[in-house]
């Protein structure tokens, strides 16, 4: 009767979701939105072909793209970045971009992948009409620090460095939440930790932010995908763990692993913004609730759901895409 009630749930859930971007015969994985000067919105996403999974030769080696006037209707448009066979940081594959405007320049940044070596390392592309894009001459621009985190390439233990997601800080100026282990722990210990920086360059570690003990038995082992939202002094980490995507709620956004943490949706490699002043919740790569991955991964498109966010903590509600004025949506 339990089990029946929670598959009653996810179907509730799953409800609110619309598919607005089916890409087959390729996939949508981690992906990240940005706003464009006219007001046209872009989607940029970890892809592959339906079939191949994250570590297979030929897929993830560049991220999708494409864009939408009011989120319903997406256009495709030539992927963007590609894989360095020669280099050291990114011969294999690219995961995860995220991307953050800055005096006019927009900011890509995206793990590199060295299969061999067993090494993730954060890089750094930038543009100015997201479009066309050059990556930084002096990639890799980050990786955690040996001090506290797990990383040794070459070590048996993969050198986890991935996710990224930036959040703009009157303080700090911004901050870099990424993925990787807790040292000397076999990597049962996982960790979102948090980098600091000023002008999106060069990056202060500032240590882990939230430590949770790995999941073995469920189908999210690890943390994946941090996104974290400011409003009203508050710090909302939203986070793929265990079998759903979760939240927790903090007045630091340094410090997130002494609260409480509660399942949020089944939402997978969740995107939480605001739009034209309402919020949005996303979710990718396998149907809404094959929480387990186990018939559906890596064969669908991107799916949208509405949130309603007053006061308290947001609550899922059904999408609804955003009317603007000039025609047809993406007009």
């Amino acid at each position: 009767m339990l089990e029946l009630g929670k598959e009653l749930e996810n179907e509730q859930e799953a409800s609110c979701f619309h598919l607005v971007y089916d890409s087959a015969p390729r996939y949508v994985n981690d992906h990240c939105f940005v706003t464009a000067k006219d007001g046209t919105f872009h989607l940029f996403h970890i892809v592959g072909p339906v079939g191949k999974g994250c570590y297979d030769e030929g897929s993830e080696i560049t991220f999708g793209h494409a864009s939408s006037r009011g989120l319903l209707t997406w256009i495709p448009h030539p992927d963007v970045l590609s894989v360095q066979p020669e280099s050291l940081h990114e011969p294999h594959h690219i995961f995860a971009p995220f991307v953050v405007e800055r005096n006019g320049v927009y900011h890509l940044f995206y793990a590199g992948i060295n299969q061999q070596r067993q090494a993730e390392s954060l890089c750094l592309a930038t543009s100015r009409d997201l479009y066309s894009w050059v990556k930084f001459p002096a990639n890799p621009i980050f990786r955690p620090s040996i001090h506290w985190a797990e990383y040794r390439p070459g070590s048996g233990v993969w050198a986890c460095c991935r996710d990224p997601h930036i959040l703009p800080h009157p303080e700090f100026g911004y901050i870099m939440y990424y993925v990787t282990w807790m040292k000397g722990t076999n990597a049962n210990l996982v960790a979102i930790g948090a980098a600091v920086s000023d002008n999106l360059l060069s990056w202060q570690d500032a240590g882990p932010v939230m430590i949770r003990e790995m999941a073995w038995e469920e189908s999210t082992a690890s943390m994946e995908s941090p996104c974290v939202v400011a409003r009203n002094g508050r710090y909302y980490l939203f986070y793929k763990h265990r079998n759903a995507t979760r939240l927790v709620v903090s007045d630091d956004p340094l410090s997130f692993t002494k609260m409480r943490d509660i399942r949020f949706s089944i939402a997978h490699a969740a995107k939480v913004f605001e739009a034209d002043e309402q919020w949005f919740i996303s979710s990718c790569s396998r149907d809404l609730t094959d929480l387990w991955h186990d018939r559906s991964d890596r064969t669908r498109g991107l799916y949208l759901a509405r949130l309603t966010w007053d006061d308290g903590l947001p609550e899922l509600a059904p999408f609804c895409h955003l009317y603007r004025q000039g025609g047809s949506e993406n007009g």
